[in-house]
């Protein structure tokens, strides 16, 4: 009956997508597993995922197969950034041994690894291999009183065998058998191509549906692209489970997520995609919407600043991406949102949060001094600028890569003027009474 009622209301063009989303949710928390499609471009399913998310009061890991980063760390890194993970992870221990989570804090800090896998074994619980790999990574974690970031996203994979995202299905299991559930993030993965729908990644999605019907899983894309695929592909049990989830992502022309006249401008000089200027609205939406939590309007503001200076003639190849500096801040080692190698300067994106945690302004502080000590030009901007303010951003970039290539220059001539200077007084000095 359900299935009957959702299908006749597909046409109804007074649903919103949100309400079809919520169903969806109805169905999985009835242990019947979904798989949503979201149709539509870019800017528009990633909207309405993204709002849905935000009301569910869950975070959202949005992913595509073009991405340097694997699905598996891209998850991993969303998980990882949940405020009280440790704390429900204690919880879990707490329970499964019948004490308070400081007696096991207690019992785990300072351990060593014999000491750990001892306490481990004696855990009156059974796991999979799996499961066994990622508890034995907790609480060596909480052993050495080290904060789980994001930061630790690849050491994790690699632990658990994740790095090439072919194993994330059952991946999540473990996950579940530690931590609730509801705070794992959901997914959202974008595909811009009618051949990456026949992709392994897709049955990795159908696999996650299938064995944790709870967890929102979500695959956007392109109305055409889509269409063929139920065209071409033989019948199987995953064209079916898409075609039950497809929803129609209707097109938003708010006022609010008008590009500026300066960005749009910037934009079609350097006759920039339509996928930039989808990334444009899409992070302008984020930003109005998610005020008082800018995580993710961050995170996109640092894609497309990025993708907007590979584009951009002038600093194309300049600026790499979430780069991992070779001394460390703090216990690990320094993570710079957008870094030019060859000229010394970081970009760093803040949120709306620096403003309100006073830690997190001080903690920026001290990273610029480090960076200052390491002769690096640090320029901080805001992701509510990146796209509202474009062109200032753009205009201090150059100033800093010119500012940085002329002191480079500087240096080479004085370099060299030094150099003909000490060889002339050289040769001189081996002349004969030429000075006497």
């Amino acid at each position: 009956m359900m299935k009957r009622t959702f299908q006749s209301t597909q046409t109804d063009s007074q649903v919103s997508p949100q309400t079809y989303l919520t169903i969806h949710s109805l169905r999985r928390s009835q242990g019947t597993p979904v798989l949503t499609v979201l149709t539509g471009t870019l800017n528009d399913t990633r909207g309405i995922w993204c709002r849905w998310i935000q009301q569910e009061s869950r975070n959202t890991v949005i992913w595509s197969p073009g991405m340097a980063k694997s699905l598996s760390i891209s998850w991993i890194e969303t998980l990882l950034a949940s405020a009280d993970l440790q704390h429900q992870l204690l919880l879990y221990l707490a329970q499964v041994n019948r004490c308070t989570t400081e007696e096991i804090f207690l019992a785990l800090k300072n351990k060593s690894s014999d000491e750990l896998e001892i306490f481990q074994q004696q855990l009156p619980i059974q796991l999979s291999t799996q499961e066994s790999l990622l508890l034995s990574w907790f609480l060596t974690q909480i052993a050495l009183s080290c904060e789980l970031t994001p930061d630790l996203a690849s050491n994790l994979a690699q632990a658990m065998k994740l790095e090439d995202g072919e194993n994330l299905a059952q991946g999540i299991m473990a996950f579940t058998k530690l931590l609730p559930v509801e705070i794992l993030p959901g997914l959202l993965m974008e595909v811009t191509d009618d051949e990456l729908l026949r992709s392994p990644f897709i049955r990795m999605l159908a696999q996650i549906a299938e064995r944790l019907p709870e967890m929102p899983i979500a695959l956007a894309a392109i109305p055409a692209h889509f269409e063929n695929y139920c065209t071409k592909a033989p019948e199987s049990r995953i064209k079916a489970m898409l075609r039950l989830g497809i929803i129609k992502a209707q097109s938003y022309s708010d006022s609010h997520y008008t590009l500026p006249d300066k960005t749009d401008q910037i934009l079609r000089q350097c006759n920039a995609p339509t996928q930039l200027y989808e990334e444009a609205q899409s992070l302008l939406r984020l930003i109005v919407e998610k005020k008082d939590d800018s995580s993710v309007a961050r995170s996109q503001a640092e894609q497309f600043l990025f993708h907007i200076l590979e584009w951009v003639p002038e600093t194309r190849g300049v600026f790499k991406l979430n780069v991992k500096m070779p001394f460390k801040f703090g216990k690990r080692l320094m993570e710079i949102d957008l870094f030019s190698i060859s000229d010394q300067i970081a970009l760093e994106i803040d949120g709306y949060y620096h403003f309100q945690d006073p830690e997190s302004w001080r903690r920026d502080r001290r990273k610029d001094l480090v960076l200052q000590m390491h002769d690096i030009l640090v320029l901080r901007f805001l992701a509510e600028d990146i796209v509202s303010q474009l062109d200032e951003i753009l205009d201090n970039v150059y100033q800093a890569l010119q500012h940085r290539r002329n002191k480079k220059l500087n240096q080479k001539i004085n370099d060299e003027c030094n150099w003909i200077s000490d060889t002339s007084r050289a040769d001189s000095n081996s002349i004969p009474g030429l000075f006497s």
